[in-house]
């Protein structure tokens, strides 16, 4: 099953090639998403085996994977991909609500939506150093966190942050990255979430 699972999501992957101008990516792009997307259907389908959440953790890993390699390599995270993944796990989110009558589990995810957009756009208008795509980014990665708990929305966010400020270390101890120079935040704010998500914590 994994094995299949991480062939599929390689191939949708490669698919976004023939998405509109604003979703294209670069050849690089497109084969690090494609490897990247593989290994996170993997990694889902062992977290979570059939049901909704496999298709929910899987197409919002469609979404953060080319999202975080681009932010990686052109310090930019297109709007049009990040509103898509809100309106494509939003809906099957919604559904799971229907299906397993987890009405309570959908509201968490859309309060974890609107609280880290929120919070990440405060943050951007107060200390600046953040952008528009990541206080977009921010409102997916709450519905996907949300969506398991608050505890998960917390981790989440704080392991991401973490990663970020470790990487950021680590660059300036190899004197890769200047004191005051802009770092992307994308990558490790989505590693962080997914780390917490395939980490299994309680509800």
């Amino acid at each position: 099953m994994l094995t299949g699972w991480a062939a599929a999501g390689a191939g949708l992957a490669l698919g976004l090639r023939v998405l509109p101008p604003a979703w294209t990516l670069g050849a690089r792009e497109l084969v690090a998403s494609a490897v990247l997307t593989a290994a996170l259907f993997a990694a889902v389908g062992w977290r979570f085996g059939w049901g909704i959440d496999l298709v929910a953790y899987s197409t919002f890993s469609l979404v953060v994977a080319p999202l975080a390699v681009i932010d990686f390599l052109e310090r930019r995270l297109p709007s049009a991909l990040i509103l898509a993944g809100l309106l494509a796990l939003g809906t099957i989110f919604g559904l799971g609500a229907v299906l397993t009558a987890g009405y309570a589990d959908f509201l968490r995810a859309v309060a974890g939506m609107v609280v880290l957009g929120l919070a990440y756009l405060v943050l951007a208008l107060a200390a600046g150093g953040l952008g528009a795509g990541d206080v977009k980014l921010a409102g997916l990665l709450g519905l996907a966190l949300g969506w398991q708990s608050w505890t998960v929305v917390m981790v989440g966010t704080v392991a991401g942050w973490l990663l970020a400020a470790v990487a950021r270390l680590v660059l300036r101890a190899m004197g890769r990255m200047s004191r005051d120079a802009p770092m992307p935040l994308g990558p490790y704010l989505a590693l962080g979430a997914l780390v917490t998500i395939l980490g299994g914590l309680a509800h």
